[in-house]
């Protein structure tokens, strides 16, 4: 990426701080629903593509049914972040899908993995207005399984509630100078040696006092293209936001069962049939798990 077209994304970041949503689900953080009022315990924002329908549909129906079995009236609630496709059919089954599940947020940027930076920041800007009276937000992929329980347990535990990010935290990790690298860096996005403390981008946690922050660092920052160290590593330092690592999250893949899932919070590269198969078996009660066999 050249100097003008890291410049060009910089103010891309501005603009889009800027930009209305093209379906925008206001009410959903409404906390007139709960029983007791208060606050919202969990919101849950998955950063998926326009055309993954079917994965975002197999997370209501799984993981994400938490919140989805209770048309998101309850303390823990669930949405879908979506950028621009010059597809119209795309377009027009997300409408669909917008009207019966009022769970899409869509801002007009082009949907790419070049924008996911811009769809965490879209996330940012979200939340800001739209999700005031929210305890924690999670951000995370429609890639990812999510024990929603065994995270809104730990959340209730951790004794930091507030100006925090938990997740996978990574330390004195080096960008990649290779241009033909899937992760390149070139040094005018990014000068120094060493990226500071971030989060893997797979899924963490922030409590919502530092979403503003985010979103007033975002517009400050040199762009960088990889979305979890711009978010959870250049602004998240320079608002001097605490950042832990939490036994539970992952992003790497972990097996495809109900047991590897039990005791855990998060695991990466999920199909859709890995869903179904952890969901139906973390559904079994008494959930019988052998212990993993020693090495010889």
């Amino acid at each position: 990426m050249t100097k003008s077209s890291t410049n060009s994304y910089s103010t891309e970041i501005a603009f889009s701080v800027s930009l209305n949503f093209t379906f925008n689900p206001q009410d959903l953080c409404s906390t007139k629903t709960l029983k007791n009022r208060g606050k919202i315990s969990l919101l849950v924002l998955v950063c998926t593509a326009v055309p993954n329908s079917l994965q975002r549909q197999t997370i209501r129906e799984t993981w994400g049914s938490v919140a989805s079995s209770m048309n998101n009236t309850g303390y823990v609630r669930l949405a879908f972040l979506v950028g621009a496709t010059s597809n119209p059919l795309y377009q027009q089954q997300l409408e669909q899908e917008s009207l019966q599940y009022s769970d899409i947020v869509q801002q007009n940027f082009l949907d790419s993995y070049q924008n996911l930076t811009l769809k965490s920041v879209m996330l940012l800007k979200w939340v800001s207005e739209y999700c005031p009276d929210v305890q924690f937000v999670m951000k995370t992929d429609d890639d990812m399984y999510v024990n929603i329980n065994n995270l809104v347990h730990s959340l209730t535990r951790f004794p930091i509630k507030s100006n925090v990010m938990y997740g996978v935290l990574f330390r004195k990790a080096k960008p990649d100078r290779n241009p033909r690298a899937k992760w390149y860096v070139p040094k005018n996005q990014f000068d120094g040696d060493v990226f500071p403390d971030y989060l893997s981008g797979t899924g963490y946690v922030m409590s919502r006092d530092v979403v503003p922050k985010l979103l007033d660092a975002s517009t400050t920052l040199p762009f960088l293209v990889m979305e979890d160290v711009f978010i959870t590593g250049l602004c998240a330092s320079q608002c001097r936001v605490k950042r832990y690592n939490i036994k539970g999250f992952a992003y790497w893949r972990r097996p495809p069962s109900g047991c590897a899932f039990k005791d855990t919070i998060t695991g990466h590269h999920v199909t859709v049939k890995d869903m179904i198969k952890i969901w139906k078996e973390l559904q079994k009660k008494p959930l019988i798990c052998r212990p993993p066999k020693k090495k010889s």
